[in-house]
């Protein structure tokens, strides 16, 4: 499109950028880094990769005649690729879309290392679980699930009556079949019920601050790059007219096919619906050679654990899914000044906890109102956040800025002042509690 669009003019653009760049094939982007001065290359290699389907790569008339580095480049799977081979890079970690931990954690810990600046949830006891799993009886014939795309249209109908803030919703399947059984059955729900038709049609249309939020079903292959507050599986995988669960997953058995589901469970900023016809345990997965199907069966069963509030099988969870990909990295060790300031605090009547989090970045010290439900305030020392990282910036601005979007109060308490005269420093969080107690 730019070479049909634009002259070829070299240096037209101070800046190109490209988002999304694990999907990009090289040559596609040519045009476009021929008219900048500045290329800016933005991507997740945890995400998608590029596809060849319907379409035929261009590697030139005859591959002979291409220099070594640039048959090698083409030989690259995607843009994203070849600028993390050629250039220094740079890692964005804090993860903003999730209110719920629960939403993030068991990607961060399947796919990140445990690296993610994650905030954890300023209240302990949820009312509502972020992740909640429905069970239902179905069965799968012909690549689909009759009786879990009837309970997604049941959901949608709920949520849309009952939501308190006027969630935006998305649907995501396992297959293009379940995506296209639960569009046919929204259209046969529209027809015979007029006000979820008069509903629907507004909730298909809905544009907020210039951005489309409008309902989508889609599957894993199509859902990269959007984000709802609800978001609604169905996982479609169930007994046959057999009784027997048949372990054909798709792409996600494929070499990378993990990347989908990674892209998948990443999408719901407050809510996630896990609609399934199985126990974990039916997916028998131990003889697959890709990672795709044992992540999906960890993953049901994390989303079953978050469902029931079993938090330590969640923990369990957790710090098994590192060794499925990646090894897990959580750093668990808090400072003497922070031990003695929770052991000072509690003496005085207030209830601490330290180490708050799963990510890499926790909260050391966190004071906890029962009464509320609420962290009132979270606690790091200038030790703990000059380890945290060597910027300035990271350490002072942008990681408080961060807690305090998700809802955080917190203080730092400096070594020197401790160790010269800790009842001030104890006396000065006090009174920071009681502010945040108002």
């Amino acid at each position: 499109n730019v070479s049909l669009v634009l002259p070829l003019k070299k240096d037209m653009f101070d800046l190109v950028l490209f988002d999304e760049a694990s999907q990009v094939f090289i040559e596609n982007t040519i045009p476009s880094i021929y008219r900048g001065k500045t290329i800016v290359v933005a991507g997740d290699a945890k995400q998608l990769r590029p596809t060849t389907t319907f379409m035929k790569r261009y590697m030139g008339y005859n591959t002979d005649d291409l220099d070594y580095s640039t048959q090698a480049a083409l030989e690259v799977e995607s843009l994203l690729d070849l600028a993390v081979s050629r250039f220094n890079s740079t890692n964005i970690t804090y993860h903003y879309r999730s209110k719920n931990e629960e939403l993030i954690d068991f990607s961060n810990n399947a796919f990140y290392n445990g690296n993610l600046q994650i905030s954890p949830n300023v209240s302990k006891n949820i009312k509502k679980p972020p992740i909640e799993r429905i069970l239902v009886d179905g069965r799968w014939n012909d690549r689909k699930n009759l009786a879990e795309a009837n309970k997604v249209v049941e959901l949608i109908k709920h949520i849309i009556k009952t939501r308190k803030n006027n969630e935006t919703i998305g649907v995501i399947t396992f297959n293009s079949e379940q995506e296209s059984l639960i569009e046919d059955l929204i259209d046969k729900e529209c027809f015979n019920n007029e006000e979820f038709r008069r509903l629907f049609i507004k909730e298909s249309s809905r544009i907020e601050n210039g951005e489309d939020v409008s309902i989508f079903v889609k599957n894993l292959e199509n859902v990269q790059g959007d984000e709802r507050d609800i978001i609604i599986f169905s996982i479609g995988y169930a007994p046959n007219e057999y009784g027997k669960v048949n372990a054909s997953f798709g792409s996600l058995s494929n070499e990378g096919g993990e990347n989908r589901l990674n892209v998948a469970i990443t999408r719901a900023k407050k809510q996630i619906y896990v609609v399934t016809s199985i126990e974990p345990e039916q997916l028998k997965v131990d003889s697959a050679k890709f990672a795709g199907p044992k992540l999906l069966k960890a993953y049901l069963s994390y989303a079953r654990a978050v469902s029931n509030g079993n938090k330590e099988e969640v923990k369990a969870i957790l710090n098994s899914v590192g060794n499925v990909n990646v090894s897990n990295k959580v750093k668990t060790n808090i400072t003497p000044i922070e031990e003695q300031i929770a052991e000072k605090l509690e003496e005085l009547g207030y209830k601490c906890e330290t180490n708050l989090g799963n990510s890499s970045s926790k909260i050391s010290v966190a004071v906890y109102d029962k009464k509320k439900d609420l962290f009132l305030l979270g606690l790091e020392t200038d030790e703990t956040a000059r380890n945290s990282s060597s910027s300035f910036l990271e350490r002072d601005v942008y990681r408080n800025e961060f807690l305090k979007s998700k809802g955080w109060r917190t203080y730092r308490v400096w070594s020197r002042d401790f160790w010269h005269n800790s009842k001030e420093v104890i006396n000065n969080i006090v009174k920071e509690i009681n502010k945040a107690s108002k």
